[in-house]
């Protein structure tokens, strides 16, 4: 399988299309003192059957070493953390939504 021949452009492909999961999934790996990160991969058994699924395969890595491949920086990310709370801090007590743009790297922030 490619998963199995090309696993470099398997996790580049990945890394293009959703580089923000990779990285939150990283990070709470990092923090949580994880020995491995591991990623599966299914598709669907049929592309318009919904309930049925097969597994490709898994990959694993050390969180640390695949925070490196995806330069991912903990100081960076911390300082993202420090303005976010920063932000909230500044703003009136109450119920606040934070969503990422699907299709911009934005971040909306919503009073509810």
């Amino acid at each position: 399988s490619k998963l199995d021949t090309q696993r470099g452009a398997v996790i580049a492909s990945e890394l293009k299309n959703n580089s923000c999961k990779l990285a939150k999934w990283t990070v709470s790996s990092i923090m949580s003192g994880a020995d491995l990160l591991k990623f599966g991969f299914i598709s669907r058994v049929t592309p318009k059957d919904t309930s049925h699924h097969v597994i490709l395969g898994s990959l694993e890595f050390r969180p640390t070493d695949f925070a490196q491949q995806i330069n991912l920086n903990m100081d960076n990310a911390w300082g993202i953390l420090r303005c976010v709370i920063d932000y909230f801090m500044k703003c009136d007590a109450g119920t606040y939504l934070m969503m990422k743009d699907p299709n911009k790297p934005a971040m909306h922030i919503y009073s509810v």
